[in-house]
């Protein structure tokens, strides 16, 4: 064509299978089980909330901004980071949805969708309210990243109330063993071990 579209389409179509491809390789531990285990970030060794590292806006389903950190002052906060596109995400939902039932007033628990139906396409309002849909989350409670997401799925956080990380997980947790790792940190049978890990 004169006007260049076959080439611009053949290029995308082309950079779009190669970002798949990638995708699969680098992000295959979503739903597998030989990548589960702790795992620390910069923001975590630097002390969590109290970093003064720059974190992503949050948005909820209702479009709010929500800074989870402000939350954690003399509260527990656990997040589950998880993605449409991840099977072990979805597989996760109902588990995390089970813990905000807990009955526990002294943690607040958060869902934060770090991409869309595609990897590496930043999530939306929409993907918010569709998850809060099927899963019953509340509004509130199910947030999303505004910018291109590449974490290892599922993941889990757990922020105490002193605004550190307490703990970081990649992998399937069901709802006991997260309610276990909460009480266990909360009444002092485990402490935070917080560490770069090779």
């Amino acid at each position: 064509m004169k006007d260049g579209t076959a080439c611009r389409t053949t290029r995308v179509s082309a950079i779009r299978r190669a970002s798949l491809l990638l995708a699969a390789l680098t992000l295959t531990a979503c739903g597998s089980d030989d990548k589960a285990g702790e795992f620390y970030t910069l923001w975590d060794l630097d002390g969590g909330c109290n970093s003064t590292r720059p974190g992503a806006v949050r948005r909820d389903a209702k479009d709010r901004i929500v800074e989870v950190c402000d939350l954690a002052d003399s509260r527990w906060i656990w997040v589950t980071y998880a993605a449409p596109w991840c099977s072990a995400s979805r597989k996760q939902a109902p588990a995390v949805n089970r813990l905000t039932r807990t009955g526990r007033r002294d943690f607040d628990v958060f869902v934060v969708l770090t991409s869309r139906d595609e990897v590496f396409t930043p999530a939306s309002r929409n993907h918010a309210s569709a998850w809060t849909g099927a899963y019953g989350f509340a509004p509130g409670r199910v947030l999303y990243e505004s910018e291109d997401g590449t974490r290892t799925l599922p993941q889990h956080l757990l922020i105490g109330p002193d605004g550190r990380t307490w703990y970081r997980y990649i992998g399937y947790l069901d709802t006991n063993e997260m309610q276990r790792l909460l009480d266990d940190f909360a009444s002092g049978a485990r402490t935070p071990n917080v560490r770069e890990l090779p």
